[in-house]
């Protein structure tokens, strides 16, 4: 084994980690299919609007994530949420879920993929609006927390998000990469 090269190595670990993630988004998608929804603000992401999300997505981090976006919302549509204005989209707010356990006590902890605004909607309180009402929905819903990585060179995203409690609980960390702040709000 020694002359095997680190890549052949490597492989089934990280055949083994993808196996694990892909195990967690699937317990965690099945928890939400049972999530209500009460807001008369936003919706829930449906087949139909999946164009204009990688639209959205695109506009917003040209092919950053897109893994992500390719697949959360369909696998978590309960708790993808759209905001139209005039029977069209101008933003988009998706979170995935996980089920971690404090001690023995199970609890749901979602966490924020993207948050996507269309430019002409940009200064006008959307992102306020739909930030309020995607945690309003989890809340109600009894998720425990939210995170989410921002951008260190965007620190308007970091003021907002600071506005509603969110904290920053880790610069640089592993899940947001290089030059981001991991933020946490727990309800």
């Amino acid at each position: 084994m020694t002359g095997l090269p680190k890549k052949m190595l490597s492989y089934p670990k990280e055949k083994c980690l993808l196996f694990y993630r892909s195990l967690l988004d699937y317990i965690g998608s099945r928890s939400v299919r049972n999530y209500s929804h009460t807001s008369k603000i936003i919706r829930r992401f449906k087949d139909d609007d999946f164009e204009r999300i990688l639209e959205l997505h695109s506009t917003c981090f040209g092919n950053r994530n897109r893994f992500q976006i390719m697949k959360y919302p369909h696998l978590f549509r309960n708790i993808c949420y759209v905001h139209e204005v005039n029977g069209r989209i101008v933003a988009f707010m998706g979170f995935y879920l996980h089920i971690k356990f404090v001690g023995f006590k199970k609890i749901h902890k979602a966490t924020a993929y993207s948050l996507c605004i269309d430019p002409s909607m940009r200064g006008k309180g959307t992102v306020l609006t739909v930030i309020n009402e995607s945690l309003k929905e989890l809340k109600n819903n009894h998720v425990h927390s939210v995170e989410g990585c921002i951008n260190i060179n965007n620190p308007q995203s970091l003021v907002v998000h600071q506005r509603f409690g969110f904290k920053i609980i880790e610069k640089n960390s592993k899940l947001c990469g290089e030059e981001t702040y991991k933020i946490e709000l727990i309800f």
